[in-house]
């Protein structure tokens, strides 16, 4: 609604605002002795496992329109330095968030893999549900994320790809809750990704 009447600075601390809330979010959720704690509770707790990650999905969220709306607004002629402050934080916030998600499956992968050293055999455990199920949780974000590196102009794009490309390496190999992530990042790959490789070949 006040889009228009917000200047660039004051959309920037709006930003940084709700990053302070979604890493706070994060922290939280990240925290295994809380959340273990919670378990412990019974099953009415169990339904808030991990209990902010809503909270850290929406702050998020927020974060990356507010950032598009200012790539898009270039309008309104922001000085070069701000223009590219705003790039930087898009950029951030996109690993940032992208890193959280691939943590998340590797954490699963890594106490897998250490429970099956003492097994002989070495099957594939899949995810366990509540893995899979915050896994699943987290897959909006990670589709919006993917679309918000997408409207990051050509030059912008592939000045950034070299700190993005192992981000996007990982998310390929790992397991997800959903199959809305790898439908995304195959259009990433195919849109954005393909036509700079091609140019560097």
């Amino acid at each position: 609604m006040y889009r228009p009447q917000l200047s660039a600075k004051n959309t920037l601390v709006l930003v940084d605002a709700l990053h302070g809330v979604a890493l706070h979010a994060h922290g939280i959720n990240s925290n295994t002795i809380l959340r273990s704690r919670l378990q412990e509770l019974g099953p009415m707790t169990q339904m808030q496992d991990p209990p902010l990650l809503r909270l850290e999905n929406e702050s998020y969220q927020i974060c990356l329109t507010f950032l598009q709306n200012l790539v898009a607004d270039k309008t309104k002629k922001e000085e070069e330095e701000e223009e590219e402050e705003i790039e930087s934080l898009l950029v951030n916030i996109c690993q940032e968030v992208l890193n959280f998600y691939i943590e998340t499956s590797s954490s699963a992968k890594k106490l897998q893999s250490e429970s099956s050293r003492a097994s002989e055999y070495r099957w594939r455990i899949p995810l366990g549900s509540g893995k899979r199920r915050e896994l699943s949780a987290r897959a909006p974000l990670i589709v919006a994320t993917l679309q918000a590196m997408c409207t990051l102009d050509e030059a912008s794009f592939e000045k950034n790809l070299k700190c993005l490309f192992p981000l996007l390496a990982n998310l390929i190999s790992c397991e997800h809750g959903s199959n809305e992530v790898q439908t995304a990042l195959a259009d990433m790959l195919g849109l954005s990704v393909g036509p700079v490789l091609l140019q560097w070949c």
